[in-house]
C-alpha cells in the first residue's frame, strides 16, 4: 500500500513540468494549482504554447480526478481547444514534496512521456522573499 497522505496536504501550488518519452523535445514547465476534497482532485495548469497555433502564447487547462493514499490520476482538458483530455498517473513522493508519474494522449498513434511537479521551489521563494523583507527592515 505505501503511506497515506492527508488529502488536504497536496492541495495548493504545485509548479513542474513534463518531457515526451522520445525526447523530442526540450522539457515543458508549467503551475498547477491543485484542490483536493474528500480524494476528489480539480485544479488547473498553465504552461507554455508549444503546439496550438493561434491560441497565444499560453495554454490552460482544468484538472479533474482522485487521489487515492499516494497515487493521483487525472485528466487534463485544455481550454479553447477541440481535443480529447490528457491522462496523467502519477505517485506522491518525498514526504508529500513531489508527484512524479507518466502522460498518455491520443489513440492509436499514443503520445506518451513522463511529469514531475514539485513544491520544493515555491517555498524556496517564499523563503528568499521572507529573507529580503527582514534585511530590508
Amino acid at each position: 500500500m505505501g503511506i497515506t497522505y492527508d488529502n488536504s496536504s497536496i492541495s495548493g501550488v504545485w509548479s513542474g513540468r513534463f518531457s515526451r518519452e522520445n525526447g523530442s523535445s526540450e522539457a515543458v514547465a508549467y503551475s498547477a494549482w491543485l484542490t483536493i476534497i474528500n480524494g476528489r482532485l480539480s485544479g488547473s495548469i498553465l504552461e507554455p504554447n508549444t503546439f496550438a497555433e493561434g491560441m497565444g502564447d499560453e495554454l490552460d487547462a482544468t484538472l479533474r480526478g482522485h487521489v487515492d493514499g499516494n497515487e493521483v490520476i487525472f485528466l487534463k482538458t485544455y481550454q479553447g481547444i477541440d481535443q480529447e483530455p490528457v491522462y496523467y498517473e502519477g505517485e506522491i513522493v518525498d514526504d508529500g514534496k513531489r508527484i512524479v508519474g507518466r502522460w498518455y494522449f491520443g489513440w492509436p498513434e499514443e503520445l506518451t512521456g513522463t511529469f514531475e511537479m514539485s513544491r520544493d521551489g515555491l517555498v524556496e521563494a517564499s523563503k528568499e522573499s521572507s529573507t529580503e523583507r527582514a534585511s530590508s527592515s
